[in-house]
């Protein structure tokens, strides 16, 4: 197993809590959250990384999905964020630590899916919720769960997802 991905899981989840990512309440009634990167004040505009949906269920879990898509990072060619517009925005707060923590969990493991093969993937998948185990009850965070089911979803049904 390539340790490199888990050092660098391992940072991000530990420096969660002083990543800028705030959740925010759209004016078509849709939760999306993100990385704000900067704000433009001419035009109130948000720059916003790698933006994604929230979902919630019946039964109070929730679910992550990306909102809008953004172009790869290609050599010399900086991923461009994502414009939004601040009149769009009802209501807006900081995320708390576990909502970004699997923030982080979606978009890394969004990332490096298609970069290994499905044994490699599935056996990070293992690693990776092995690690919110040790690291937290899942019992009280109704999100583990379902993040991992999403993937367990896109391993067997890639070209749906």
């Amino acid at each position: 197993m390539n340790v490199e991905w888990k050092a660098i899981f391992d940072a991000l989840m530990d420096g969660a809590e002083d990543i800028n990512i705030h959740s925010y309440r759209l004016s078509d009634g849709s939760y999306i959250m993100a990385e704000e990167m900067d704000y433009d004040p001419n035009f109130d505009i948000l720059f916003l990384d790698l933006p994604v949906s929230i979902k919630q269920n019946r039964k109070g879990s929730i679910s992550l999905e990306k909102w809008m898509f953004q172009s790869e990072f290609e050599e010399d060619i900086p991923t461009q964020p994502i414009e939004l517009h601040c009149n769009k925005i009802i209501a807006k707060t900081e995320a708390p630590v576990s909502l970004k923590r699997d923030y982080i969990k979606y978009n890394f493991l969004d990332k490096l899916h298609g970069t290994f093969d499905e044994d490699e993937f599935q056996s990070i998948l293992d690693e990776i919720h092995s690690y919110d185990l040790d690291k937290k009850d899942s019992s009280s965070d109704p999100t583990i769960d379902s993040l991992m089911d999403l993937y367990q979803r896109r391993l067997k049904y890639p070209d749906k997802n």
